[in-house]
């Protein structure tokens, strides 16, 4: 027996409205409104700027304008290759100086501590200790043989480059200036100079020291490619 017309469609008017208001609610979850579990696509939903994925700036690489390490005079040549002034080129623990080398060093400073005024031991050791890449120690004799010879070109230019090495660009030059005001032709002298001066900045004085190193050399000097790519690179 069924219930009367009456009662009956008020309680399926009821069910009908629960059931479409838990299909909505279903169906408002299904397209990612508010507390959705998944986005329109059904991919989970992402905050705000979480997943941005920046690009890294690039790897800096040698700044414009960087030239070589300065060639010296008659004493050190820099070694090549991109290690920085002071540090081994390998990794690990830099090992010693070799056999033959460190016992040179150990006559020269026994033939300094019998003589403090032997100025080729003190030249040579500061030549060593430059090849080394100790430029404050190669300082520290390049000084104490200009102490006793101060007119010494070659010295005082090896003693300049040890100071560029070293951060002190202005001792450096001052060196140089001083090279050149004796012997104005001197080419190390002028290659340095301009090599110094483009490290201040100080482009045009720059560009007048490598011009004159080239023509004091000529073009067919083992250093005259040098000093024309640092002149390209000067923009001159």
């Amino acid at each position: 027996m069924g219930l009367p017309t009456r009662i009956a469609l008020p309680i399926l008017a009821v069910f009908a409205v629960v059931f479409l208001g838990i299909m909505g609610y279903f169906l408002k979850l299904g397209f990612g409104t508010e507390g959705a579990a998944f986005g329109p696509s059904g991919q989970p939903a992402q905050q705000g700027d979480a997943n941005i994925h920046v690009t890294p700036a690039p790897i800096a690489t040698d700044p414009p304008g960087t030239f070589t390490v300065p060639q010296t005079g008659t004493g050190p040549v820099q070694p090549q290759g991109n290690a920085l002034p002071g540090q081994s080129v390998g990794g690990g623990t830099p090992a010693g100086p070799p056999g033959p080398v460190m016992q040179a060093i150990v006559e020269l400073r026994a033939r300094i501590a019998k003589n403090p005024k032997d100025l080729a031991a003190l030249v040579t050791l500061g030549n060593m200790e430059f090849d080394a890449q100790k430029f404050d120690k190669a300082d520290g004799y390049y000084a104490r043989a200009l102490a006793l010879d101060p007119g010494n070109p070659d010295v005082r230019t090896d003693d300049a480059v040890a100071l560029h090495q070293r951060g002190r660009d202005l001792e450096a030059l001052k060196q140089l200036d001083r090279v050149l005001a004796e012997r104005p032709k001197f080419p190390t002298a002028l290659f340095n100079r301009g090599v110094v001066l483009q490290a201040i900045g100080r482009r045009t004085d720059a560009i007048a020291a490598f011009r004159e190193y080239l023509s004091v050399v000529g073009p067919k000097d083992p250093r005259a490619a040098n000093a024309r790519a640092a002149l390209q690179e000067l923009g001159a």
